[in-house]
């Protein structure tokens, strides 16, 4: 079986992470999750090793400064380092956020022929995108690292649920701390540098799958248990628009379902949908399933 390792920086709420980690490990049994906690919440490191108290689980000791929408694609990178110095053993690294949740089983089989999930968005200033601009593309630092894969532009693409075979990160590792600081960088870089490097291999020959996380923050359909259903079901196509100024959704208008593994955004705290969703961690005999 496919180890997978899930990497999941965290700023608030250790009771809600915990729950997260339940639902890991119920949907993606085996699976090892390295956490990092956000400099921000450091006075709520021994809340997080309390709750998040799990054989499979470890803490990641650093604690990075982030800043909202300023990029974290340095945690992510802090927790495959730490993984590796450890001797974590895994095939695949997983990015998730921590107000998504699994919804379905299946995870580790589906990923395990796939060398990379990620959106591969060419660079378009004519798109209304915030991470498509000219000064991000204009950065010093940008244009080295496009040199070193001999691109003229960047790829950009949804974060969440993206995923790599162990080895194709630990590239995505070195250029990165090559090129960019380990600390904020002003944009969501996580949604440039691994899509940038999947478009690469792609270009190479490497087949690109979707992330398997769908999410509603750039659709004007939300997350809810019908949708939800459907996307256990792993069937049809889920239609509507993408939000103005927003990221093109990579699973809008496509038939993309059997895919998708898990969905954002849910709320960090108790709700309607959380407890929809844990309800399924109580029901493993679902009928829904069985018709997939």
């Amino acid at each position: 079986m496919t180890q997978l390792l899930f990497s999941l920086p965290v700023h608030e709420r250790p009771d809600i992470v915990r729950g997260q980690i339940e639902n890991i490990n119920f949907f993606a049994p085996g699976s090892h999750i390295v956490i990092h906690i956000a400099q921000l919440a450091a006075d709520l490191r021994d809340e997080f090793l309390q709750f998040c108290a799990f054989d499979n689980v470890t803490i990641n000791p650093a604690c990075l400064e982030t800043v909202w929408s300023s990029g974290i694609l340095h945690t992510h990178v802090s927790n495959f380092e730490h993984a590796r110095q450890i001797g974590i053993g895994f095939d695949k690294i997983v990015l998730i956020s921590s107000n998504e949740m699994l919804i379905k089983p299946g995870i580790s089989d589906y990923l395990s022929p796939l060398p990379v999930g990620a959106q591969t968005e060419v660079f378009d200033d004519a798109e209304d995108w915030a991470v498509f601009d000219r000064d991000h593309l204009a950065l010093p630092a940008m244009q080295k690292f496009l040199a070193k894969l001999d691109l003229p532009v960047f790829f950009g693409g949804q974060a969440e649920g993206q995923f790599f075979h162990a080895n194709i990160f630990e590239f995505i590792s070195e250029l990165y701390q090559e090129f960019f600081p380990m600390g904020p960088v002003g944009f969501p870089i996580e949604e440039v540098v691994p899509p940038t490097i999947a478009a690469r291999l792609s270009l190479l020959g490497v087949d690109i799958a979707p992330p398997v996380t769908l999410c509603d923050y750039c659709i004007d359909t939300k997350i809810n248990p019908a949708l939800i259903e459907q996307i256990r079901r792993g069937t049809g196509t889920i239609f509507g628009r993408r939000t103005p100024r927003m990221l093109k959704p990579p699973h809008l208008n496509r038939s993309l379902l059997a895919g998708v593994f898990s969905v954002k955004r849910v709320p960090r705290e108790d709700c309607e949908l959380r407890r929809y969703i844990c309800g399924l961690m109580r029901h493993p005999a679902d009928p829904v399933l069985q018709t997939a």
